[in-house]
């Protein structure tokens, strides 16, 4: 059933009744004014001091649940068997730090893994360390049609390639670990696509290859026509490869059983956009095979009416008696301009009254950084009524 302007409550409340009661188990941290998710994302701090800073600001105003970086750039920031920790965090365990600091907030932890992004461009941003990953690995990055690094297209992000079994495997095995080794509440896949921009990637010569016996031809043959069977066969293989990682995702979440939420960060394209988009993350499908317990649309749109649109977007196309939760990801306007921050979104209150308006219980801002360098700062949540979350 599709709707105008309203969700079908009778949908979202079956998803309610199913879902709810288990998280309530596994927490009890809920918002005042009947939010049961206001979360903000967080990148963390290599001190303890900081960190505790943060999650003080962050109870203070009224957010309940944290989805804290842990998987960026290549690396992690705890001890690893699978991947290579930070090198400012060596030596200690801030995933673990976290979690325990967060508790005492009354607040829930969601591990935030960058799922495709591995190496952020290190000539264009000398601060930041470069993975040893790709050294490694050469074979596992994605490349477009030149044969370059995708940071030429989606700006300064290489991303690995997931077309690679290996590549799969590794995130796989990360995901595994986490949730087994740390009591948290959720795992959140964030760049489970393709790169994004002007040209499309999986031309690296294992992807070929791998086409080529399955299909008899080299993609780097086809044109992109968006109407040709053959362009929309190559778009299917590369939404079949991100599939099949949350397919992994979902079954190391649950082969964990502690219950914890598996969500995924998308974009709220129409299905219009599907042969045009180079993003292959058909999110849509991962929700019929019943992949994830939430989707976190990427609402960023700069008006009121941009983020309702890409709001109703994703809500029409939920199949029947979903049973994922939908929690949008809004844009807080932060004061310093730069290719990331956009301009003119609207604060955060009346973003939150497009949310209530669609039925949903729940929502998290994009980011903390943002909000600190945001002339709204940490009383963005006041006009909702929130309360701060005690200390335990």
């Amino acid at each position: 059933m599709r709707f105008g302007t309203h969700v079908p409550r009778w949908g979202l409340a079956l998803a309610l009744a199913i879902w709810l009661p288990i998280v309530a188990a596994a927490r009890s941290t809920t918002a005042s004014d009947g939010w049961k998710h206001l979360g903000v994302w967080v990148r963390p701090q290599a001190s303890e001091s900081s960190a505790t800073m943060q999650l003080d600001n962050i109870a203070s105003a009224g957010f309940t649940d944290v989805f804290l970086e842990t998987f960026y750039h290549g690396f992690v920031i705890y001890p690893s068997s699978v991947a290579p920790q930070r090198p400012e965090m060596k030596g200690k365990d801030y995933l673990a730090l976290y979690i325990k600091e967060a508790r005492k907030r009354g607040l829930r932890v969601h591990a935030w893994l960058e799922t495709f992004y591995w190496e952020v461009d290190t000539k264009l941003y000398p601060q930041f360390p470069r993975t040893p990953l790709f050294q490694k690995h050469p074979e596992w990055q994605l490349l477009l049609r030149d044969g370059s690094p995708t940071g030429k297209v989606e700006h300064a992000h290489n991303f690995a390639n997931p077309a690679h079994p290996q590549v799969r495997r590794f995130v796989a095995d990360l995901i595994g670990e986490i949730v087994k080794k740390y009591d948290i509440a959720g795992v959140n896949l964030d760049y489970v696509r393709y790169p994004d921009g002007k040209e499309d990637a999986g031309y690296d010569p294992f992807t070929r290859e791998l086409y080529r016996k399955r299909f008899g031809i080299d993609p780097i043959h086809l044109e992109r026509v968006t109407t040709s069977a053959q362009w929309r066969q190559w778009v299917w293989f590369r939404e079949a490869q991100v599939l099949e990682m949350v397919r992994l995702a979902r079954e190391r979440v649950d082969r964990a059983g502690r219950g914890v939420i598996l969500s995924a960060a998308i974009f709220p394209n129409p299905e219009s956009a599907r042969y045009e988009s180079p993003k292959f993350q058909n999110w849509r499908e991962m929700l019929r095979r019943g992949y994830l317990d939430a989707i976190i649309p990427m609402a960023y749109a700069p008006t009121l009416s941009g983020v309702e649109n890409e709001l109703k977007t994703v809500l029409n196309a939920l199949p029947p008696m979903s049973k994922a939760q939908v929690w949008p990801a809004l844009a807080v306007q932060k004061r310093t301009t730069d290719i990331y921050a956009g301009v003119g979104h609207p604060p955060i209150g009346k973003q939150a009254g497009i949310v209530r308006g669609l039925d949903l219980n729940g929502f998290s801002v994009f980011c903390y950084d943002w909000i600190i360098d945001s002339d709204e700062g940490l009383g963005l949540l006041e006009p909702l009524g929130v309360k701060p979350q005690r200390e335990k």
